[in-house]
């Protein structure tokens, strides 16, 4: 699939170059185009169209006109933008140095934690509480978050670099699943938190989230993909697709649910699938649903968007006996 260049095709669009950035954090700031923003030129008016040069997401400070993709932008300027749903994104030459990532050089600590798991607290309650086969578990690469892990020196150093341990000895990913994006080579690390103290449910170290969690298993051969918000979810719908022998279908979790501008583009840009959203029962269900649809939408793909029978996660649905008639 071709690709395209976020800054280059965003000036094609909007006329010109920025008149200001972009930023470090990635804007590059365009007189808006949906109201008479460029009025206040010349009287220390700034502009206020932003669209972020990494991600490709858009918005006006002021009218509140906003999208997630490039191409969402050509159809809201009356543009023909079908080139841009049918390529991936690039971030574009000029965008603000970001840090490299320290994941890929601390695989040494990964594979501690991988090789930790099987004895680990977690391991009863991923096989036991939640139903997680330990064949999943060693396709996926899931390792336990050992606190204080014996590493090398060097490896020591990136996960100071990366914030993944401090400078006790003490690491951030402590009793948690630890899951590696992709399982070979990774450039990200996410950990589902199980310790009663920990900040968030969710954390990750590395590049922000460029595409949903298990996207690294589509193929060439995938026509379908299912959508859940967590990583358990994924894990047991993956492993009851291998049962079922549906080899045409993977699936991906967004970790959590408010994915981010990067993975949502993602999902524009990939219309060649259908999607299954599978939500968990409550009202962020429902914000997450609409957000991940819309995002499926601009790309021009179908979708389905389901919930489990009787307020049921769909971990729990799947393993009490549930299964989407779409995949039947």
């Amino acid at each position: 699939m071709p690709k395209y260049d976020i800054y280059t095709e965003a000036c094609k669009l909007m006329g010109g170059e920025p008149v200001k950035g972009p930023d470090r954090r990635g804007w590059m700031h365009f007189w808006c185009p949906f109201h008479p923003d460029a009025e206040r030129r010349g009287k220390r008016g700034n502009p206020n169209f932003g669209i972020n040069v990494n991600e490709g997401n858009w918005k006006c400070f002021v009218c509140g006109k906003k999208g997630g993709s490039l191409y969402a932008l050509a159809k809201a300027l009356g543009k023909d933008g079908r080139y841009l749903r049918q390529a991936t994104m690039s971030p574009g030459p000029r965008n603000s140095p970001q840090e490299a990532s320290s994941v890929p050089y601390i695989a040494e600590a990964i594979s501690v934690a991988r090789s930790a798991l099987f004895r680990s607290p977690v391991w009863p309650y991923l096989t036991q509480e939640r139903g997680v086969l330990p064949e999943t578990a060693a396709v996926y690469g899931l390792g336990y978050g050992v606190p204080y892990p014996k590493v090398s020196k060097a490896t020591y150093a990136k996960a100071l670099e990366a914030k993944l341990a401090t400078k006790r000895g003490w690491w951030l990913w402590a009793e948690g699943i630890v899951y590696a994006e992709p399982p070979t080579n990774p450039i990200t690390i996410q950990v589902r938190h199980t310790r009663e103290n920990a900040p968030h449910k969710y954390q990750t170290w590395g590049p922000g989230l460029a595409q949903p969690m298990g996207a690294w298993r589509c193929d060439r051969d995938t026509r379908t993909i299912v959508v859940v918000e967590g990583m358990i979810d994924m894990l047991i719908i993956a492993q009851a697709l291998t049962q079922r022998d549906l080899k045409h279908v993977r699936a991906v979790y967004t970790a959590g649910a408010t994915p981010s501008y990067t993975m949502l583009g993602w999902f524009t840009q990939h219309p060649e699938y259908e999607y299954i959203l599978i939500a968990d029962p409550d009202n962020a269900g429902l914000q997450w649903i609409d957000t991940v649809s819309n995002a499926i939408k601009e790309g021009g793909a179908e979708f389905v968007a389901l919930f489990p029978p009787n307020d049921l996660d769909p971990d729990e649905a799947i393993l009490k006996g549930w299964w989407p008639g779409e995949l039947s």
